[in-house]
């Protein structure tokens, strides 16, 4: 039986300490909602600074002291900003989100209907420009991979279409064999705290294997998967690779590649697979579950970029020599 180290338990957040009151201050009953109630890294920090930025602009001691014309006013500013679509109905969704939680403990008596009006998130088609990989630059990547470590983590971006995040929390006992022989990656705890699995292909599975052969490790082994290669991971305890190392490494395949203009990050290549598996026939149901995605709406949005590539065949070449 193997110990258990407390890196392998479940992160418990604290809860507030006292109840929540309307004459709570704010800052503590945003402090107690972001432990409590966010547990994404990512969507707390996003969030903390919204909410910050919006009590700065209400100026109010605490919560209950909002009025449903302060929030619509706040809309108002917000809409009217220099923000981008997506982080002003980011902006508002944290507000929105955090009132319905303060609300449901007790800190603040607006309703929930003036909650949903004042703060409605604006409506604007947002198309934004994902950085992908054509079929020859993608080989160019995969070839660029020198060690058997970068070419299995480039197969699992552009084979599974995993998160950069996913990919360092991947460990050697979270790779299994379906029964038809085919490999299966067991997504843990992923964006939304939600399981899954992803099928792969066999030449996915074989660079995974050629990976683990190199490190003198097999399927079901304890331990991270991807293992930290730098000088200072002699210093540290865990030798899991970080998600700022494989920003650095694809960001160093696309220069040795040629392919820096095109800005590539591990999302990209995330973007890459998704497109490639609905060009290939894949239904946008069996594509949300392969990326993971809460909402199918947030993979439609590939559709709107396999029509630009339609639109371009519309128009005829120029004749430049």
């Amino acid at each position: 039986m193997h110990a258990v180290t407390p890196d392998m338990l479940p992160a418990v957040r604290p809860q507030p300490a006292v109840p929540l009151t309307p004459a709570t201050p704010w800052q503590a009953v945003v402090a107690a909602y972001l432990d409590a109630a966010c547990d994404s890294r990512n969507t707390r920090r996003a969030y903390a600074r919204h909410l910050r930025d919006a009590f700065t602009a209400l100026a109010v001691a605490t919560v209950d002291a909002l009025t449903g014309a302060d929030l619509a006013a706040y809309r108002a500013r917000v809409t009217a900003s220099d923000l981008s679509p997506a982080s002003q109905g980011q902006a508002l969704a944290a507000l929105r989100s955090f009132l319905s939680w303060a609300g449901t403990l007790g800190a603040h008596r607006l309703s929930t209907e003036v909650v949903r009006k004042a703060l409605r998130t604006p409506k604007a088609a947002v198309l934004r420009p994902y950085r992908t990989l054509g079929e020859a630059d993608l080989r160019l990547l995969l070839d660029a991979a020198s060690t058997s470590r970068d070419r299995a983590i480039v197969a699992v971006f552009l084979g599974a279409g995993l998160r950069a995040s996913e990919v360092v929390g991947l460990d050697c006992s979270d790779l299994h064999d379906d029964a038809d022989g085919g490999l299966v990656l067991h997504i843990r705890q992923a964006k939304g705290r939600k399981d899954r699995h992803v099928p792969v292909q066999p030449e996915v599975r074989r660079a995974l294997l050629d990976y683990l052969a190199a490190t003198g490790r097999r399927l079901g082994d304890l331990g991270p998967l991807f293992r930290a290669y730098d000088r200072a991971s002699g210093k540290r305890d865990r030798k899991r690779l970080t998600t700022r190392a494989l920003g650095y490494l694809v960001a160093r395949l696309a220069a040795r590649t040629g392919l820096t203009a095109k800005a590539l990050s591990p999302h990209s290549l995330r973007h890459t697979y998704a497109l490639r598996a609905l060009r290939a026939g894949a239904n946008v149901i069996a594509v949300q579950k392969l990326l993971g995605h809460a909402s199918v709406r947030t993979t439609q949005r590939y559709l709107d970029h396999l029509e630009l590539g339609e639109l371009r065949a519309a128009v005829p070449p120029l004749p430049l020599a």
